[in-house]
């Protein structure tokens, strides 16, 4: 489980379009997700943003702020 306070968010920095990855300490793409709207069509969101490392997605920011 992963519980995060919006008083937590306020002083983190924006996500960017990169992050350094603590994993491998690379350069990874940030991704956002998708909201749907009534009509179904789909829209970025950055409520979540997320990497991928190899094979796993990692969560890196929420609310468009970053998490790590």
């Amino acid at each position: 489980m992963f519980a995060i306070g919006n008083e937590e968010l306020v002083n983190k920095p924006v996500v960017g379009k990169t992050i350094e990855c603590p994993q491998c300490d690379g350069t990874h793409e940030v991704k956002y997700g998708e909201e749907i709207l009534k009509d179904g069509t789909k829209i970025p969101c950055d409520l979540i943003s997320y990497y991928k490392c190899e094979e796993k997605t990692y969560l890196c920011g929420v609310n468009g702020k970053s998490i790590l």
